[in-house]
């Protein structure tokens, strides 16, 4: 009988930084011009200033929710409750003669 190890936690790797990108617009403005389009773009003096603007920001305050206090079990014997009702000593409303 052959005894399996207990499976080991996964490995966490660290995953490669991402350069920053910047697009040819000249290119692609050249592209578009030959497709007969025409390209637009944001003016990125505005970019700036909301990209500044985000990361002015305040972070939020991070609050952890309250958890409600546990409550006390008793050590007493449990009791059984009976729920279930004797329908056929009940009346119900469809075998009551109307008035």
């Amino acid at each position: 009988m052959q005894v399996l190890a207990p499976p080991s936690a996964p490995e966490t790797t660290a995953l490669p930084k991402v350069q920053a990108y910047d697009l040819p617009l000249q290119d692609l403005a050249q592209v578009a011009q030959t497709s007969g389009l025409q390209w637009v773009n944001s003016d990125a003096a505005k970019i700036a200033e909301v990209q500044a603007a985000i990361a002015a920001e305040a972070k939020p305050v991070h609050v952890p929710r309250e958890r409600p206090p546990v409550a006390a079990s008793t050590e007493a014997p449990l009791v059984l409750v009976e729920t279930k009702r004797d329908l056929g000593t009940m009346p119900l409303p469809f075998e009551t003669p109307l008035v």
